[in-house]
C-alpha cells in the first residue's frame, strides 16, 4: 500500500534519524517528543491512529497520516489538499469521511503529505513498483483547528451552513450542481477552496479541497524530509 511506503519513509527521515523529531526533541503543545511508535493494528488505524508521539511529560499525541498518493511531484504538482467529508467505502460501513466522522475520534493531529518521486516516474500506482521516494513535504495540522476552519468556510454559504458533517446532504447538494466541483463563493471571494466529488474512485469521496496558502497559516509544522539529507523546515 502507498500509505505504508510513505510511513516507512517518514519513520526513517522525519520521526527518526539523526535530525528527526525525536533526536531534535521537537516541541508540540508545550512538551517535547522523546519517542515514536507506529500503529499496526487495523482497528486502531481505522480509528485515526497511524503514529503515536510520546512526550517528555508522559502524554501521547496521536497522528493520522494522510498523503496525496496519486499526485506525486513532478508528474503532477498540486498546491492543494483534499479532506474527506463523505465516502462510499470505509472500515466502519458508514458514509462519513475521516475529517468529521465519529469513528475517527482518536486523532489529535493530521500529518498531510505531498510526495516527490524521481523525474522518470509516470505510473499512477508508483508504490506497487520498486520506486524510492525522493522527499516528502509535510504539514502537521491540529485536528480541531482544521475542523474549525472548515466549519467557518461552510458558515459562509446559505445552502451549506452547518452541513460539513452531513454526508447525505452533501451528496444531494453535489447532485444539484453542474460538474463535480463547487467553489465556496462567499469565502474570500471563492479563492482556493472547493467541494469536489471523485466518481472515478471506488469510494466516490466528497472532499473539501483547500489551497496550501490557507493550510500554511494554521499548520503547527511545515517541513520537507529527504532520503539523503536532514529535514528542512519551510519558512514562509
Amino acid at each position: 500500500m502507498g500509505e505504508e511506503k510513505v510511513n516507512e519513509f517518514l519513520r526513517e527521515h522525519l520521526y527518526g534519524g539523526k535530525y528527526g523529531l525525536v533526536k531534535t526533541r521537537y516541541s508540540l503543545d508545550g512538551s517535547k517528543v522523546v519517542q515514536y511508535d507506529t500503529v499496526t493494528e487495523k482497528i486502531r488505524q481505522s480509528a485515526g491512529e497511524d503514529m503515536i508521539l510520546h512526550m517528555d511529560d508522559g502524554s501521547e499525541v496521536v497522528i493520522d497520516e494522510k498523503s496525496a498518493l496519486y499526485y506525486p511531484t513532478p508528474r503532477k504538482k498540486i498546491n492543494t489538499f483534499a479532506f474527506e467529508l463523505k465516502t462510499e467505502i470505509n472500515a466502519h460501513e458508514d458514509n462519513q469521511g475521516w475529517l468529521f466522522g465519529k469513528n475517527y475520534k482518536n486523532t489529535d493531529y493530521y500529518l498531510i503529505n505531498w510526495i516527490t518521486l524521481p523525474d522518470n516516474v509516470e505510473d499512477k500506482f508508483w508504490w506497487q513498483k520498486d520506486i524510492e521516494i525522493v522527499s516528502v513535504e509535510s504539514m502537521l495540522l491540529n485536528k480541531k483547528r482544521i475542523q474549525d476552519f472548515v466549519r467557518d468556510v461552510f458558515s459562509c454559504e446559505d445552502d451549506l451552513f452547518g452541513k460539513y458533517d452531513d454526508p447525505d446532504y452533501l451528496e444531494e447538494f453535489m447532485n444539484t450542481i453542474d460538474g463535480s466541483s463547487y467553489s465556496f463563493k462567499e469565502f474570500y471571494k471563492g479563492k482556493g477552496i472547493r467541494l469536489m466529488q471523485n466518481l472515478k474512485l471506488p469510494e466516490q469521496p466528497i472532499n473539501i479541497v483547500i489551497d496550501k496558502e490557507y493550510l500554511k497559516k494554521i499548520a503547527e509544522l511545515h517541513i520537507e524530509s529527504y532520503f539523503n539529507k536532514a529535514p528542512k523546515k519551510i519558512i514562509e
